[in-house]
């Protein structure tokens, strides 16, 4: 075997640690967070998405007790798919691996505002883990949904309600 010698090697290194990419390059940030877009959906083009998805993740942390911290240098990307890829899971609709995806549709429409993806179910993974869904927090989001509700929704053809189905966000206990 031939000896590169040390700079060969470095360089070689160092195009290694640059050459993969994590994936797509986020669209934009929130506090610290990158958000991925890769959903038509209306509420996915809106100039609001920023600060609605920053709301929504301000109320889901407080919920769970987390804070930004949790989710600096993670990304959070909206996927136009029904399900998103999920440790082997074929019909997730959300996934937390240290980065958050949710889907922005449901069975047979996409979804009209973020808050009624599953980010808010995704960031209580992030912040407390439990993939059991042992926490009783799974089952009661009744004090988040008051927070949440009364926003605008965004359709093909214009200004919807929002509506928050809490049921998308419960899971009940695996065992």
């Amino acid at each position: 075997m031939r000896d590169l010698g040390r700079p060969a090697v470095l360089l070689a290194l160092a195009a290694l640690s640059c050459g993969g990419s994590k994936g797509p390059t986020p669209d934009f940030f929130v506090r610290g967070a990158g958000v991925i877009v890769q959903s038509t959906a209306p509420f996915t083009q809106r100039p609001d998405l920023p600060a609605r998805i920053e709301s929504t993740v301000d109320a889901a942390l407080a919920y769970w007790g987390g804070s930004w911290r949790i989710l600096e240098g993670r990304t959070i990307t909206l996927e136009g798919d029904q399900h998103v890829a999920c440790a082997g899971a074929t019909d997730a609709i959300g996934c937390y691996d240290g980065d958050i995806r949710v889907s922005t549709r449901d069975v047979s429409f996409a979804f009209y505002c973020v808050e009624e993806t599953v980010l808010v179910h995704e960031v209580g993974h992030a912040v407390i883990g439990d993939p059991e869904h042992t926490d009783p927090r799974w089952m009661d989001f009744s004090s988040l949904t008051q927070e949440l509700e009364g926003r605008t929704g965004y359709a093909e053809d214009g200004e919807v309600p929002c509506q928050i189905w809490t049921s998308v966000w419960r899971h009940p206990p695996l065992r």
